[in-house]
């Protein structure tokens, strides 16, 4: 779905401010979606202008005014129309594919240490998609829940998978060259964290 369909689906539930959509969001879509929190505004806008949810301005006093955007009949029914349309099945994307397709031109040790940062990476998104568990339990209706399921059991595979990436990686290395490997990844995650930081 585009994000002005997954808004309107947000909005059939109640009327919501920006800040509580992005909330939404992040609770909901940010581990399988790529929707960036800034498209978020430019929509509703859109979304505005054509009719599809209607704004509506309260005033607080002592704080910044609330800007409480609601479906409108139009826009519930373009929500049911992009809901019920059906789709062509979306090629799923993983750029770490497309690297591994030419690991053959890095060193067996960078090849390694790549692999492994990778599964790190994918083992700490495992873990935030767990965590929102106790959030949604009780809260989330079936399909929602149904779709966080998947979200978990796509996380598992992915993990399962680079562990069998890394695994078959360590084996096209001797075990003393292994511990460089390891030595040359320790580097690269402490170059990584100082960079991030």
């Amino acid at each position: 779905m585009d994000i002005k369909s997954m808004l309107l689906g947000f909005l059939m539930q109640r009327s919501m401010t920006g800040y509580e959509l992005k909330k939404k969001f992040n609770l909901s879509f940010s581990f399988f979606s790529d929707v960036s929190y800034g498209s978020i505004y430019p929509a509703l806008k859109k979304m505005e202008n054509e009719g599809w949810v209607a704004l509506k301005v309260e005033i607080q006093d002592g704080a910044p005014n609330r800007k409480v955007y609601t479906i409108t009949e139009a826009g519930k029914a373009i929500f049911l129309e992009a809901l019920a349309a059906p789709r062509s099945l979306e090629k799923p994307k993983n750029a770490f594919l497309s690297k591994l397709f030419f690991f053959a031109y890095l060193a067996p040790e960078e090849r390694l240490a790549a692999a492994k940062s990778h599964l790190l990476a994918v083992q700490e998104v495992r873990k935030s998609v767990r965590a929102v568990e106790p959030h949604i339990k009780g809260r989330a209706d079936t399909y929602q829940y149904l779709c966080y399921r998947f979200g978990v059991r796509f996380y598992d595979d992915l993990v399962e998978n680079m562990t069998q990436v890394v695994r078959a990686l360590e084996k096209e290395i001797p075990s003393q060259r292994r511990k460089r490997s390891n030595r040359v990844f320790k580097r690269r995650q402490e170059r990584d964290g100082a960079q991030g930081g």
